[in-house]
């Protein structure tokens, strides 16, 4: 049951980059006004995801409080790594 709140940091984490990811990828210097606001409402939503995934597993004790803290942070440089990586690097 502990190992669950691992797989929901893990989840959670991993939407979040891939929300994050989209977002970065439709950016253009030339958006409308509207597009800031989409922004800012899907970075309160993964913030809020986030949060709720922590207070959530903190309120069950520290050990699965950790363990989602350590999902989304394995979450987060796993994407990082994989998005960064995935790309050739410049010669």
């Amino acid at each position: 049951m502990i190992a669950l709140w691992l797989f929901a940091g893990l989840a959670v984490g991993a939407l979040s980059g891939l929300t994050l990811w989209g977002t970065v990828a439709r950016l253009r210097p030339d958006a409308p006004g509207r597009a800031v606001a989409w922004i800012l409402g899907g970075a309160l939503l993964r913030w809020t995801a986030a949060a709720g995934v922590l207070i959530a597993a903190l309120q069950r004790g520290i050990l699965p409080g950790l363990l989602a803290f350590a999902g989304l942070w394995l979450a987060r440089w796993g994407m990082v790594c994989w998005l960064g990586l995935g790309r050739a690097a410049p010669a």
